[in-house]
C-alpha cells in the first residue's frame, strides 16, 4: 500500500481487522496510522454503520462487521479473479 492513498473502504475494513479483539482506541489509532481527524472520521462512520462498537470502553468488532469483512473479502477475490493486473 505505500504509495497510495486508502480509500474510505480500506480505513473502515482495516479497523474492523484490527478490532476482532477487543481493543482500546489509543491502540486502534496507532494501527490505523493516519491523521487524528481522518481516524475520528472515519471511526464515527464504522461506529455509525453499526461494525464496531464500544463496549466497556474498548471497541469490537459486530457481527455486521464480521459479515462486512466477509463480503469485502469476496469482493476482493472476485476483483482478483476477473480484472486485469494495472500495469
Amino acid at each position: 500500500m505505500l504509495g497510495k492513498r486508502r480509500t474510505s473502504y480500506e480505513f473502515i475494513v482495516q479497523m474492523v481487522k484490527a478490532c476482532l479483539r477487543p481493543i482500546g482506541k489509543t491502540e486502534l489509532y496507532y494501527i490505523i496510522k493516519t491523521r487524528h481527524t481522518d481516524f475520528e472520521r472515519w471511526l464515527d462512520k464504522a461506529i455509525g454503520f453499526r461494525l464496531i462498537e464500544n463496549v466497556d470502553n474498548k471497541l469490537r468488532a459486530t457481527e455486521k462487521g464480521i459479515n462486512f469483512l466477509n463480503a469485502w473479502a469476496e469482493v476482493q477475490t472476485f476483483l482478483r479473479k476477473n480484472m486485469p493486473l494495472e500495469s
